[in-house]
């Protein structure tokens, strides 16, 4: 997957005006992190920065651009996480198409569950990436630039995993595309929420939600 977002800021190809303005952007997921969307304001992140509050409001003059260049450059730093498990999964369809003509659906679900109780261990162990990815979708309730930009990271996701499962031969491979994305999205919270993975509770929601899907293709 690639990332489909843009920065909206001002951009500069000097390295220590590029340094700079990386700092602030990481003050500010910081900040998130620590306060919320609410708390991100030039000062606060100029604080937390170490800049001058000069440099803040020089690459962004709008807090709002500051807050969109923030999830842009928080997807460019946490999408190999699942640029991973995409590259996992469609190179074990070509193993397993490369052995028989035919893909055993036992074999995909049991390497697709394992490879996804692998990804959401991860993605749970970073913690403040999990609040980040909150913070911005519920930010993008009350922000419509925030909320297309979410939408098409969110798109990209689903469409990733649609073409998943129409490479298997489903004829419901958005519905399915959605079923899966939303229940890995409720279980990470779950998780993050109560400070509890359940490995044995992963392995049977996820398996029995793929198996599910995988036998309804005919």
């Amino acid at each position: 997957m690639q990332q489909p977002l843009s920065y909206v800021g001002r951009i500069t190809h000097r390295a220590d005006g590029e340094a700079r303005r990386v700092a602030i952007l990481e003050a500010t997921l910081r900040l998130i992190v620590k306060e919320g969307v609410r708390g991100v304001r030039h000062r606060a992140v100029a604080t937390e920065a170490q800049v001058p509050l000069a440099s803040t409001t020089y690459y962004f003059k709008d807090i709002k651009d500051l807050i969109s260049d923030a999830l842009t450059y928080f997807a460019e730093k946490t999408l190999w996480m699942n640029n991973t498990l995409e590259q996992k999964s469609f190179q074990l369809l070509e193993v397993l198409k490369a052995d028989s003509h035919q893909v055993a659906p036992d074999k995909v679900a049991a390497h697709l569950t394992e490879f996804l109780c692998e990804h959401i261990q991860t993605q749970v162990s970073h913690r403040d990436d999990r609040i980040l990815e909150v913070a911005f979708h519920e930010e993008a309730l009350r922000n419509p630039a925030l909320a297309e930009a979410i939408q098409l990271l969110d798109n990209g996701f689903v469409s990733t995993i649609e073409q998943f499962f129409t490479a298997l031969g489903s004829t419901t491979a958005n519905a399915d595309a959605h079923q899966l994305l939303g229940l890995i999205r409720w279980v990470e919270y779950q998780s993050i929420i109560s400070g509890n993975l359940d490995s044995d509770f992963l392995q049977q929601t996820l398996g029995a939600c793929i198996d599910k899907i995988l036998r309804a293709i005919k």
